[in-house]
């Protein structure tokens, strides 16, 4: 039986979308090590002075507006993942929320990062995840969701906000490689003494 063909409706000619909200990540990433963290966490002034600070040092790691003012608005349920972490939320003067996660707190509150470095790294040159479970706990299955979920945002996108911030001279090239009979890519860009990539 044949289905009838349904065509799909095409606009080449791209919509105004200045009154939309661009989309993007919602959490914020900020540099702080466990003891800042258990210093000045529960502290909202502190809190403020630290983030003004961060913000006046390096504001491509803060979405626009920021420097526009925020206000902080409270703290979300401790982590049932990782006890005794709890992170905060804080609201722009647009309107915009926007979630603070201290940078030693992998993604999706999996665990701490200095804790799942080693493990990672193992992976990302190949290792098992049975072996690596053997040595450092888990299951095989939480290992691999954790490879993978580096993937998952763009570093680029992320950390260069500002065009002009980035150098001069900029090269980029990818390399091929095999990975269990699949054909692979790494993207590796260059500039200014820094690498973005998998070594």
């Amino acid at each position: 039986m044949d289905s009838p063909k349904r065509p799909r409706s095409c606009s080449r000619n791209r919509s105004d979308q200045s009154d939309t909200t661009v989309p993007g990540s919602k959490q914020i990433v900020i540099p702080m090590d466990r003891s800042t963290y258990d210093r000045i966490w529960k502290d909202a002034v502190a809190v403020r002075a630290f983030l003004t600070d961060l913000l006046q040092k390096h504001p491509e790691i803060f979405p626009t507006g920021m420097d526009q003012g925020f206000e902080l608005t409270g703290h979300l349920p401790e982590s049932r993942k990782l006890p005794g972490v709890r992170l905060r939320q804080l609201r722009l003067r647009d309107g915009q929320a926007f979630t603070l996660r201290p940078s030693f707190v992998f993604p999706y509150m999996t665990g701490f990062t200095d804790d799942l470095a080693s493990p990672l790294m193992l992976l990302s040159h190949g290792v098992a995840p049975w072996l690596v479970t053997q040595a450092f706990g888990r299951n095989d299955m939480f290992w691999h969701r954790s490879l993978e979920r580096l993937g998952c945002n763009s570093l680029v996108g992320t950390t260069v906000r500002n065009p002009e911030r980035l150098p001069q001279h900029l090269v980029a090239d990818e390399h091929h490689t095999d990975w269990c009979g699949t054909k692979g890519y790494v993207a590796m860009t260059a500039g200014g003494g820094c690498v973005l990539g998998w070594p």
